[in-house]
């Protein structure tokens, strides 16, 4: 039952159709179809009724199989497209084949007198459900006015072409106008009530599908945020494997170095004491040159194993950071802690230094012993940056940034730095100085990021490089 509903209720929509179209050529199948299925049971009653009882057919049963026939004919207008055929013969035929044809070959009950006018009014419910005030005006209007009509002079058509010996035609003629008034005032009622009802109806769809609209337009640009996370996500993931690549290759690369020579000094440390056949000779007959040697090698052996060893330590460095302690820090007494550490190497090399705190009393929330390392590596790369410049300049600034974020500042005059070398300076291991661990600056990094803040380079060959440290 549930397929035949919707099988009927979707007669001659398209995906073509506006959803308001759609739904109104919906309705109007709908109604067909319960008429038609109203008919039918009625039929079906009266006329096992009729076979029971031997009764005559009258013309009552006539027209409900009328109807029958029309309302099927509707729903087949609309299986082949003819939406509006079938939607007006819904509007009108129903008043003409139920009420009004009865009545012009005479056909009146005496109830009829009563009820024909209130069928009339709930019937002209009909248009205002399939007809839409704004933009059907006319056939709009037409329709309320036919039945409106129709309700005003059904009963003087019965009386014409029906009979007055019905009693209730006296009693109602009576108190005639009372009971017209009342006919017309329900009908006016009921009709603007559904016509304010569906009035605010459109009123409230508009609003919802402005709504819609818009909400369809932040669903696109959600979706294009999305699209871009997960663009900017790849790349990540890109510059994390790009990232590691390099750490394997610089980490392969120290422990290769250093391996490749020990390998190497061990085997010829090993051939010094065995004799032309591979034989090991013993230790009288080794002479004190080759005992020099051996001697030699076994230091140098020594010497390059530490450096192995002091490499995995500082890569082991990387990973064992305490976790920082926070505490209100003054950066005046942060910065005069370091320039007391540095201030006979500023002399011994001819640096300027300077040093400015914008206010004065300005500070921050963070590990002072851990923060002071990061400010002595930044100072450290700063002077081996200016060792071959003429006047050296180094200065330290901290002041509040136009975000409301602390920023000091670390800046020299040295050589700065290639655009290459900045993008891998934070890299652990990476340096361009020779027997440096290249730890420095990834330390410092990762100190920052525990503080939940960053640290930023920027740079200009032979003009200089500056730090910033952002919390």
């Amino acid at each position: 039952m549930q397929k035949l509903w919707n099988y009927i209720s979707n007669l001659g929509t398209t995906g073509e159709d506006k959803q308001l179209n759609n739904r109104t050529i919906v309705l109007s199948n709908q109604l067909n179809f319960v008429m038609f299925f109203s008919m039918f049971l009625l039929l079906l009653t009266t006329i096992v009724t009729l076979l029971l009882t031997n009764d005559t057919i009258y013309y009552g049963t006539l027209r409900v199989a009328i109807l029958l026939i029309v309302t099927f004919l509707n729903m087949l207008l609309a299986r082949y497209g003819f939406i509006q055929l079938s939607r007006l013969s819904l509007i009108y035929l129903p008043p003409i084949v139920f009420l009004l044809g009865p009545t012009l070959i005479g056909y009146v009950e005496e109830e009829s007198y009563t009820y024909y006018p209130y069928v009339l009014i709930c019937v002209s419910i009909i248009p205002q459900l399939l007809l839409h005030p704004k933009n059907e005006k006319l056939l709009y209007w037409f329709s309320l006015a036919y039945y409106f009509v129709l309700v005003i002079f059904i009963d003087k058509i019965m009386v014409k072409f029906g009979t007055t010996s019905f009693p209730i035609v006296d009693r109602i003629n009576t108190f005639y106008p009372f009971y017209k008034i009342a006919q017309i005032g329900l009908f006016m009622f009921i009709n603007a009530s559904i016509y304010y009802l569906r009035m605010l109806n459109f009123h409230f769809e508009e609003i919802l599908n402005s709504k819609n609209n818009e909400l369809d337009l932040q669903n696109i640009e959600l979706r294009a945020q999305k699209d871009e996370i997960e663009r900017q996500k790849d790349e990540l993931v890109s510059k994390e494997i790009n990232t590691w690549q390099k750490l394997v290759n610089i980490i392969s690369h120290e422990i290769v170095n250093s391996a490749i020579p020990i390998t190497n000094l061990a085997g010829m440390t090993a051939q010094m004491l065995e004799d032309e056949s591979g034989v090991v000779q013993k230790p009288d007959k080794i002479g004190e040159e080759v005992t020099e040697d051996i001697h030699y090698s076994l230091r140098i052996i020594e010497s390059r194993t530490q450096g192995l060893i002091n490499f995995v330590k500082a890569t082991k460095s990387l990973t064992d950071i305490p976790k920082p302690n926070l505490r209100k820090i003054f950066l005046r007494d942060l910065f005069e802690r370091v320039f007391i550490l540095y201030k006979a190497k500023f002399k011994e090399t001819g640096v300027k230094f300077e040093m400015e705190i914008i206010p004065p009393a300005l500070f921050i929330e963070a590990d002072l012993e851990l923060i002071e390392q990061v400010i002595i590596n930044l100072f450290q790369n700063a002077l081996e940056a200016m060792l071959e410049t003429s006047d050296p300049g180094l200065s330290i600034i901290a002041r509040k940034n136009e975000s409301g974020h602390v920023q000091i500042s670390i800046s020299d005059n040295g050589k700065g730095i290639s655009d290459e070398v900045l993008e891998r300076i934070f890299l652990p291991f990476y340096s361009t100085k020779a027997n440096n661990s290249g730890i420095g600056l990834s330390l410092s990094q990762q100190i920052m990021m525990l503080h939940h803040a960053r640290l930023e380079v920027s740079s200009t060959i032979n003009k200089g490089a500056t730090f910033i440290m952002i919390f």
